[in-house]
């Protein structure tokens, strides 16, 4: 779907699809230069990351497993829970593996703070994030990090996300209108 599709639902577009698959390129290019002779774990975060775990997989010229795993941190209102729960766990042994945890925004960091220290328990040979976006005062992690853009606050959708099960089918990065958050 493109924006045009759903104009009247958002405030601006952040990233067309061209400007989003360039980075995710560029990305790949990085980690495939860091991981030269390795073949790393991408552990996707489930939903929103998932178009973005794949197109960076797709964008490897490497080998690349991918699992995945699901966690809730934020209710129904989108305000942040201070917890998070586990909805599905990795199907995957990460044991001495090379383990990079792909995400689509990392907004609060507490989904993020909590996988790291989850999988830093499953003893890998090391963990990294790959974020394409990052929201202003997201907490740095004592893991390698590597991220597509900086954006604005806001309620992002497209690529991947949604808002109440609807935009992931979005093409580009967009922020969603304040009347259309109901």
């Amino acid at each position: 779907m493109d924006a045009e599709h759903v104009a009247g639902d958002l405030a601006s577009v952040l990233l067309t699809e061209d400007r989003i698959l360039t980075r995710v390129g560029e990305l790949a290019g990085t980690i495939a230069k860091d991981y030269a002779g390795r073949e790393p774990v991408f552990v996707g975060v489930l939903g929103g990351a998932a178009t973005f775990t794949v197109d960076l997989a797709r964008a490897l010229e490497t080998q690349v497993e991918i699992g995945w795993m699901a966690m809730r941190s934020y209710t129904t209102s989108k305000r942040s829970s201070g917890s998070v729960r586990l909805l599905k766990d990795l199907d995957l042994e990460i044991e001495g593996r090379d383990v990079i945890i792909t995400e689509t925004v990392i907004d609060t960091g507490l989904t993020m703070s909590w996988l790291i220290a989850n999988l830093q328990q499953r003893r890998p040979a090391s963990i990294a994030v790959c974020a394409l976006m990052r929201k202003p005062h997201s907490p740095a992690f004592d893991v390698p990090t590597y991220v597509g853009f900086d954006v604005e606050p806001g309620l992002i959708v497209g690529y991947g996300l949604d808002y109440r099960g609807h935009y992931r089918n979005l093409r580009c990065a967009a922020v969603l209108a304040p009347h259309a958050v109901r």
